[in-house]
């Protein structure tokens, strides 16, 4: 078991102690008590608290470990031992996640044998790697690389994925479940009359879980490659398996309906009054769009920490060029200037599709408080490797690897997103804002 797997055994056994508790607490308060169902009931949450306990216990060892590893990876301090251990940070921008590159080319060069990818490390100059790469934990056929890591992996996904880069919030769900509520109604304040009784209002809560969602991606490696490592192909391997992962999660996170093992996305968390269908082509109705898309948020007193747009490339450029019919002056100006629509910065992604609708050309805009907006990450990677396996590559055409003289790498991430409110998102489906 890995550390996520004690967590969730932690967390099952406190739930367990939980509903054991409540249990006894309706058990005493009866009048005519059950003592059966009472001894039964005060049994099973002993048993749930050794469970607890015995699962917390190893909760902490493996942390104490996996501080261990994270220390001992290369700080650059070797040469002064009086140095304080510190946790390993890249020299340069560049180098973040070189190392979990080099995991994953030793991994593939060994065959997915941990001892032997670790020596090989070791025999081309790459101690520290060896040493992260020694901490690590089987998983399923695979091994899950480290959460320092990992860590560094999810975060350079931020620049590349909307949604991250828009600033939602990433919450680390060790325990593979994360539930939290959502205020669906307020509380309300009146006037009242002397000594008059003061009218009952309470606010209204809802409940959101969060569940691990899969995400899988394949990396090709050329066998002639795996000979060598070095720090270019550590780059080479992080950069193949950021390009496929971020392009997978802007698409879940965006339009992601929660069939099939995937997250529901912003636009199936969007209110229906929040969204805007049909949107001509003209500047009039691009303009009130626009405006009803910010009001839609703004008006739900949503606090607009990080707002922002997310749209494709093609429908902000269409943006761009529109201009007043009299006067020829540019509707949005800020567009070019600053990369803004109305005040709030613009990002763009492939991932919406321009050929939506019965025309096939609709797109989709969207609009929110991305501080709202939650990711629930496992913050951990698993990588495991197939010299025999086929994939389908970006043309549709199948490739064997065994045929091609390739290794695949297979890295798994975990995590879902949700909104705390879904008020506090908008959007617009235009016709033809892509053309």
């Amino acid at each position: 078991m890995d550390i996520n797997d004690l967590r969730r055994a932690r967390s099952a056994a406190a739930t367990r102690m939980q509903t054991a508790a409540d249990q006894i607490a309706t058990l005493e308060a009866a009048e005519t008590p059950d003592t059966d169902a009472l001894a039964t009931a005060s049994a099973e949450f002993d048993a749930a608290e050794a469970a607890f306990n015995t699962a917390a216990a190893a909760v902490q060892r493996a942390e104490t470990v996996e501080a261990a590893v994270a220390a001992s990876i290369d700080t650059g301090d070797e040469a002064n031992p009086g140095t304080p251990a510190r946790a390993a940070t890249a020299r340069s921008e560049a180098d973040q996640g070189v190392t979990a590159g080099l995991m994953v080319q030793a991994l593939a060069r060994a065959g997915g044998d941990r001892d032997r990818a670790c020596r090989y490390l070791d025999e081309d100059g790459h101690s520290s790697v060896s040493a992260a790469l020694t901490g690590a934990t089987d998983s399923g056929g695979g091994v899950t690389i480290p959460r320092p890591v990992s860590s560094e992996i999810i975060e350079l996904l931020r620049p590349r994925v909307a949604v991250r880069a828009s600033g939602a919030r990433t919450i680390d769900m060790p325990a593979g479940e994360l539930r939290h509520a959502q205020q669906t109604g307020s509380a309300r304040a009146s006037y009242t009359a002397e000594n008059a009784a003061i009218p009952e209002s309470e606010p209204t809560f809802g409940k959101i879980d969060q569940t691990f969602k899969k995400l899988t991606s394949l990396v090709p490696i050329g066998n002639s490659l795996l000979r060598h490592a070095t720090p270019q192909l550590g780059r080479m391997v992080r950069d193949d398996m950021l390009r496929v992962m971020a392009l997978r999660e802007d698409l879940a996170f965006l339009r992601g309906d929660g069939t099939q093992n995937t997250p529901v996305g912003l636009r199936n968390w969007m209110l229906a009054g929040h969204w805007q269908t049909g949107v001509a082509k003209t500047v009039a109705a691009a303009e009130a769009a626009v405006r009803r898309a910010v009001n839609a948020v703004e008006d739900s007193d949503v606090a607009m920490v990080t707002p922002g747009w997310i749209m494709r490339a093609s429908a902000k450029n269409w943006l761009a060029s529109l201009r007043d019919p009299n006067s020829g002056a540019l509707i949005f100006p800020s567009i070019d200037q600053s990369g803004t629509l109305r005040g709030y910065p613009i990002r763009t992604t492939s991932q919406l599709p321009d050929n939506l609708g019965d025309g096939g050309d609709e797109t989709e805009i969207y609009f929110g408080d991305f501080d709202e907006v939650m990711i629930g990450d496992s913050m951990a990677i698993t990588i495991s490797n197939s010299t025999d396996a086929a994939y389908i590559d970006a043309n549709g055409d199948m490739v064997s690897a065994f045929q091609n003289d390739l290794t695949l790498m297979r890295a798994i991430s975990e995590h879902d997103l949700a909104p705390r409110h879904d008020v506090a998102l908008s959007g617009i489906q235009a016709v033809g804002w892509s053309l």
